[in-house]
């Protein structure tokens, strides 16, 4: 009988740090020593458990914001022939207010057969956050047809993301995109298209995130197999007002090489 008080005495203390440690907003601040006990869970705190930044990336902000981007990508696909590698470069402006976002992006794109401007894309996307833990957005986009090539129409696209936030640091994240196609190409039947991916996100600090995901998909050209592919992207904050992104894609089920590298700068101007 007294072994056993002695064991019951063992797991109390044991459970005293864990008890001491009770955390109901996630914040890393104990509740005894929170003076803020409801923080949103991605807000990044002091020491007394009060908000003094939140982690988000520069299409996440919760206050109004205009964001200017630069970016050059490189697209390999060796089924091109004569084009296997297209440079691009693009300029995109973005306005956050509240829970909505407003793109406009274009570009001009080079290969080895030709070059010109690439296809003119409006997007609309509108956030909502479900719990303090999930968030879920939804959008439309126009893809208006200024790269030139006979049967170029305007297309549609229909954008889904959701996010669970493990910590204000390790996210959860899926996202699904459908196209519908209008172009036309008499050698080349089209067809409409999707895009879906899983992956995690990590803040290593409130100015560095990176993530990794799996993707599928299906090429609007019905003469190509399904898309599946590796992703990683990188997103790092230089200051207040200048940050930097690195995307790479590789897809992985298919013989002959293809990838894509996107490299930004970004400047939010407020």
């Amino acid at each position: 009988m007294m072994m056993n008080k002695v064991i019951l005495i063992g797991v109390l203390m044991g459970l005293m740090p864990l008890m001491a440690m009770k955390d109901h907003d996630f914040d890393g601040v104990a509740d005894r020593f929170d003076e803020c006990p409801h923080t949103p869970f991605l807000n990044e705190v002091n020491s007394k458990g009060c908000s003094v930044k939140i982690l988000t990336l520069p299409n996440e902000t919760e206050s109004d914001s205009f964001v200017m981007t630069l970016g050059y990508g490189l697209n390999t696909n060796e089924d091109l022939l004569g084009r296997e590698k297209q440079h691009s470069s693009k300029i995109q402006a973005g306005y956050y207010h509240n829970n909505w976002s407003y793109s406009l992006s274009t570009g001009y794109y080079t290969h080895a057969e030709d070059e010109g401007m690439v296809d003119t894309i409006v997007k609309v996307k509108r956030r909502f956050t479900l719990d303090s833990k999930l968030k879920l957005r939804l959008g439309m986009g126009i893809k208006l047809p200024t790269y030139d090539f006979s049967g170029n129409k305007t297309d549609y696209t229909f954008y889904s993301s959701l996010n669970y936030y493990f910590t204000p640091s390790l996210s959860f994240f899926t996202r699904y995109n459908y196209s519908w196609i209008n172009d036309e190409n008499d050698i080349n039947p089209l067809r409409n298209s999707y895009f879906s991916s899983v992956g995690l996100g990590y803040f290593f600090t409130k100015n560095f995130y990176t993530n990794f995901s799996y993707n599928k998909g299906k090429n609007k050209f019905t003469n190509e197999h399904k898309i599946e592919s590796l992703s990683s992207s990188v997103y790092y904050k230089i200051n207040k007002q200048w940050f930097g992104t690195f995307y790479y894609d590789k897809e992985i089920n298919d013989e002959d090489f293809h990838e894509t590298i996107n490299m930004k700068i970004g400047y939010k101007l407020w």
